[in-house]
């Protein structure tokens, strides 16, 4: 499992090492050479900013992959803003969400401009180099200090950061 989990982050460091460095904004450069929207986009980088920004690259570009996972997934929308605001799927529950910072009744405004361009980035790479998956297929992930229901029943990949990422067996 180490052996795997270094490789993987090798091929990470590689990957963002030789990300390009854009004189532009991503924003206006992720349609035309990533082929996706530029909302499409905008949510990518939205969900890795709240979901990993304390992370280094490694954990937002994780983030990043588990999320895109979800669109390739037949269980999931097949877009990123879909997965991104789906609702939670548990019977009964109102007002959750597949990824809490988007109804947790915070504010989901942009404070680190930095941050914020440094998730693009990742995003942009993530979307560039789709076969190029550290977290091995994984469709959820949590915090490593909290244990949700649901981690039992699905089969755990690798730890990166503070989260641990899961996928169906």
């Amino acid at each position: 499992m180490r052996l795997i989990i270094s490789l993987a982050l090798v091929l990470a460091a590689t990957l963002i090492s030789a990300a390009p460095v854009y004189k532009y904004s991503l924003v206006t450069y992720a349609p035309h050479h990533l082929q996706v929207s530029e909302e499409e986009f905008n949510c990518l980088s939205k969900n890795i900013y709240f979901e990993a920004s304390t992370q280094d690259e490694y954990g937002k570009y994780a983030v990043a992959n588990a999320t895109l996972n979800r669109v390739r997934d037949p269980l999931f929308p097949n877009s990123i803003c879909g997965v991104v605001f789906q609702p939670s799927r548990i019977p009964g529950k109102r007002h959750l969400c597949q990824f809490s910072w988007h109804c947790d009744g915070k504010s989901d405004r942009i404070r680190d401009k930095n941050i914020y361009k440094e998730c693009q980035r990742i995003a942009a790479l993530a979307l560039l180099n789709k076969d190029k998956d550290i977290t091995d297929g994984a469709t959820h992930y949590h915090a490593d200090y909290v244990k949700p229901w649901w981690a039992k029943k699905l089969t755990k990949t690798v730890k990166i950061g503070v989260h641990i990422f899961y996928k169906d067996t």
